[in-house]
C-alpha cells in the first residue's frame, strides 16, 4: 500500500525545467524587440519627414479662416509671441515655425507649402526635403485638398 498513496505536486527538477523553458522564451521575445529598436538613423528620416508633412497638412485642413497664409511665408520669421493682426498672418507665422522645425529635425531639411490654384477648389502642396550624407536628397510630398 505504500506505492498506492503517492504525494501530489511538483518536484524540484520539474520546476527547474519549466523555469528554463520560460527563460528561453523570454530571451527570444526580448531579442525580437531589440532588433526592432535598432533602426538605422537614415531609415528614420523618411518617417520623420512624413510625420512633419502630415502635421502641417492636418493643420491646413483644420484651419478655415486665413488658410491662404500658410503659403505666404516669405519674409516671415518664426516668433511664437508675435501678435498677429489677421488670420492670414497667424497662418503664415505657424508655417514659418513649421519650416524652422523641419530645418532643425532633418539634415539639410527644407519645408515648403504652396497653393495649387490649377485645381478647383484650390489645394495645397506640402513638401519636406532633406539630404543625408551618403544617401543623397529625398523628399516627401502630400497634397491637401480642401472641400
Amino acid at each position: 500500500m505504500r506505492g498506492a498513496h503517492r504525494e501530489r505536486g511538483f518536484n524540484i527538477v520539474e520546476i527547474l525545467a519549466a523555469l528554463l523553458v520560460m527563460a528561453v522564451a523570454i530571451v527570444g521575445i526580448a531579442a525580437l524587440y531589440s532588433d526592432q529598436t535598432h533602426i538605422p538613423a537614415d531609415a528614420r528620416l523618411p518617417l520623420r519627414a512624413a510625420e512633419l508633412a502630415e502635421q502641417m497638412a492636418d493643420r491646413i485642413r483644420a484651419t478655415a479662416e486665413g488658410r491662404d497664409g500658410f503659403a505666404t511665408t516669405v519674409g516671415v520669421i518664426c516668433n511664437d509671441k508675435a501678435k498677429t493682426r489677421t488670420p492670414q498672418d497667424k497662418a503664415a507665422q505657424i508655417a514659418a515655425c513649421w519650416e524652422d522645425e523641419v530645418e532643425s529635425s532633418l539634415p539639410s531639411g527644407l519645408g515648403s507649402i504652396s497653393r495649387d490654384t490649377s485645381m478647383t477648389p484650390a489645394s495645397y502642396v506640402v513638401a519636406v526635403s532633406w539630404s543625408a550624407p551618403g544617401t543623397g536628397a529625398a523628399s516627401y510630398v502630400t497634397r491637401v485638398e480642401i472641400r
